[in-house]
């Protein structure tokens, strides 16, 4: 049986985010939403010019947001326990479809919380961050000149691993275990 294929951009250890690896249109986007989106003032400024009007957002409890609004909404709500953050890329996939791109790999998530506690672990830059937890991740991308560098966001699925954070939030008495849970069930319902 003969099996169809794509080229892809493949990068198996990309240690962060380096220069080589921006090379490429969407890394180099990625790398300009991140540094909007973790330490710039996007979250204040809104999703403009960075995601198409209809952007698709899944949350990791599967619940879809539709409409740049909405999608929006989903992303900050699900950041919203975080003092600060920071993403860093493991390793992930890049094929170029016919309006765009697919994006799909791993990035840690590096985390400070809104109560003070020990800080337990450093991104590849030395930054001491609270929880560090790994996700799962997979994004498309439409060609438009009207959006940075050419490209708007068209779908994000996040799948992170929360455990740690919520354990390191239930250790700090920001929450209990039946709190989270009850967020969830909201975020869900």
């Amino acid at each position: 049986m003969a099996f169809l294929s794509k080229p892809v951009y493949c990068v198996d250890e990309a240690k962060g985010w380096q220069p080589k690896h921006r090379e490429h249109p969407v890394i180099d986007w990625m790398f300009a939403y991140e540094q909007a989106f973790d330490f710039g003032d996007m979250k204040a400024g809104g999703p403009d010019p960075w995601m198409a009007d209809d952007v698709v957002f899944t949350h990791p409890s599967s619940k879809v947001y539709k409409g740049k609004q909405e999608a929006w909404e989903g992303v900050l709500g699900m950041y919203a326990p975080f003092a600060a953050h920071y993403h860093e890329p493991q390793h992930y996939i890049i094929w170029e479809t016919d309006e765009g791109f697919k994006l799909t790999g791993l990035a840690k998530m590096y985390t400070n919380l809104p109560v003070p506690g020990e800080k337990k672990c450093k991104d590849l830059e030395g930054r001491e961050w609270d929880c560090v937890g790994n996700g799962g991740f997979s994004f498309e991308y439409v060609k438009d000149p009207s959006g940075p560098k050419g490209l708007k966001l068209k779908s994000q699925t996040v799948c992170p691993d929360p455990l740690g954070m919520m354990s390191e939030m239930i250790d700090r008495k920001m929450a209990t275990a039946d709190d989270l849970f009850a967020m969830h069930k909201k975020v869900v319902s």
